[in-house]
């Protein structure tokens, strides 16, 4: 932002904010900008270093302090210089230039710990991406160090068809009733299945990471539990490799690799061990980029296998085989769809399966799946997930299939923290079931969501708002304050070249120009709207005028944020 320029980045909109997103973007918006010193010093951001020279000379005619008598001006001056001043230091400095473009002002706050002084403004930027995107994503991952996933399989299949056993009465008495209360049906339900894993990850390293956890499992009253451990290590940008060893019995051990041949292509192995009396369980991927945004990828497990006689009796008796599987994924219609399908064939499984994600709005996205197993039998499921919060999504889904029967799954996940409910309604396809089971829950929660939180949200984001507007006209009358005084500096540079220019044939002077909310000419006097003439005037050099281009003078349509340059 120049010396006149003035505003706090936007004004409020007149149409309706729907999310926190929006409210979110909104604030950063309204927030003071920091100064845009290419808008200072009035040049292009493809200025060369001489081109920059010049423009700070230019400025320092009009506001360096000793130009001025007026003690008032000179006072407004004095302001008006440090920023020049500063915008200058910092576009004269190769390395510096290069950290503000990329970066802006925070870039320049921050302590950067890069290589060679003499490197090229490309080779610098590299290394500031890499150096930024190392700082998010470890704040990233400070920020959700722990996984947690809980999930409650209840069986509500008694509830839905209810089996009463008959009733034998001794010959010549009468029938006996029992007695039905109002919950007696939702007595027949039960807990099917729990199960709880949570995980801690921690920086060991520069390059390594390590990852404890732990998980059960209990089914119909029985279960277990085990703990395991990770150590994650990034040998080089192409190279990334896992070990995971299982604390308690069944003892295991799982090494992965991750490779990336190149940016098209990578190569991901996996091996599995339970014990040293067979050889481990490999699994290999290999994958390419296609097409812009599809990739093509192979897999190859082997199962349970033998060397000789080493492992020859638990490949005798396992039932699980070497299997391939060739798959796509990738996404459509700029990427607001996301899909995937595979197919897989198997000594023992053989499945063809495909899933597609579309992305309806910035908080609504609808999944559908289906697959077809040799083992699984036809299996189909449809689902949606709603982002109610900037960290909260909620999520629910209908499975069916033959023979896995209907199953509707409820999902709750804040960071790290995932639960997940799946309800059994029936053991077998159930065409009615399949469709209440469908229309029902994606109803209510339809009404729910438009007749509870949708008005809880809006009212939330309207006491915002009205907040944010108190503060945005304060700071915009404090701008606009500014940037009238620092016009003042300059009006009677203004006057002699408008004086000059009205001498000439062809001269250019500047009648009226105004900046801001415009609806029509006789806006000058409306609310924020300012009197730019004396500023354009000062830009006129030989009968031009010149507005380099690549600075933001409106952020959105309606706001008002540049209304001059020097």
């Amino acid at each position: 932002m120049d010396p006149y320029s003035f505003g706090a980045g936007g004004s409020m909109p007149d149409e309706e904010i729907h999310d926190y997103d929006d409210l979110e973007r909104l604030e950063q918006e309204l927030l003071p900008q920091s100064d845009d010193y290419y808008g200072v010093l009035n040049v292009s951001k493809k200025a060369t270093d001489d081109e920059i020279k010049v423009a700070y000379k230019k400025l320092c005619r009009f506001y360096h302090p000793d130009k001025h008598n007026n003690d008032e001006h000179k006072k407004i001056a004095e302001a008006r210089f440090q920023v020049i001043q500063r915008a200058y230091e910092v576009l004269s400095n190769r390395q510096t230039r290069v950290i503000y473009d990329i970066y802006g002002e925070d870039g320049l706050q921050a302590k950067w710990e890069v290589g060679p002084k003499y490197k090229t403004p490309e080779e610098l930027q590299a290394e500031y991406e890499k150096k930024a995107r190392l700082k998010r994503e470890k704040d990233l991952e400070n920020l959700i160090r722990s996984n947690d996933e809980v999930q409650v399989v209840l069986d509500a299949t008694q509830i839905l068809d209810p089996y009463e056993p008959p009733v034998f009465n001794s010959f010549g008495q009468p029938p006996v009733v029992r007695a039905r209360g109002p919950f007696h049906r939702l007595a027949k339900g039960n807990v099917q299945q729990l199960f709880l894993r949570h995980s801690f990850e921690t920086e060991l390293g520069p390059q390594t990471r390590g990852l404890i956890g732990c998980s059960m499992v209990s089914r119909n009253g029985m279960g277990g539990g085990n703990l395991l451990g990770t150590l994650r290590h990034t040998y080089s940008p192409k190279m990334t490799a896992e070990l995971t060893a299982t604390l308690l019995r069944p003892r295991g051990l799982t090494l992965k690799t991750f490779y990336s041949m190149s940016s098209d292509s990578f190569c991901n192995t996996t091996w599995q061990t339970k014990d040293w009396y067979s050889p481990p369980i490999a699994t290999l991927t290999v994958g390419r980029r296609l097409f812009a945004t599809t990739t093509g990828y192979l897999t190859y497990r082997t199962g349970e296998w033998h060397l000789g006689a080493w492992g020859m009796d638990t490949a005798a008796h396992s039932m699980d085989k070497s299997s391939v599987a060739l798959g796509l994924a990738g996404s459509v219609n700029k990427e607001k769809g996301n899909f995937s399908c595979e197919l897989q064939t198997g000594i023992l499984a053989s499945h063809v399966a495909g899933d597609y994600t579309h992305k309806v709005d910035k908080n609504l996205r609808v999944r559908v799946a289906g697959s077809v197993s040799t083992m699984g039998g036809v299996t189909a499921s449809i689902g949606s997930d709603h982002k109610i919060s900037s960290y909260i999504r909620v999520g629910m889904s209908m499975e069916c299939g033959v023979p896995a029967g209907v199953t509707v799954k409820f999902k709750v996940s804040r960071l790290g923290q995932k639960l997940v409910i799946p309800v059994l309604l029936s053991s077998e396809w159930d065409l009615r079931l399949t469709v209440l089971a469908t229309v029902v829950p994606a109803s209510v929660g339809y009404l729910l969501d438009h007749l509870l939180l949708k008005p809880k949200r809006q009212a939330q984001i309207r006491a915002k708002i009205h907040n944010l507007r108190e503060q945005h006209a304060d700071i915009l009358e404090n701008r606009k304050a500014e940037a009238l005084d620092a016009q003042k500096l300059i009006q009677t540079a203004a006057e002699r070249k408008a004086a000059m220019e009205a001498k000439k044939r062809d001269g250019l002077v500047i009648v009226k120009a105004l900046y801001g909310n415009l609806t029509s000419a006789d806006d000058d006097g409306a609310d924020g709207v300012i009197d730019v003439t004396i500023v354009l005037q000062a830009m006129v050099n030989e009968s031009r005028l010149t507005i380099p281009g690549g600075h933001s003078k409106v952020k959105k349509k309606g706001t008002l944020s540049l209304i001059g340059w020097v």
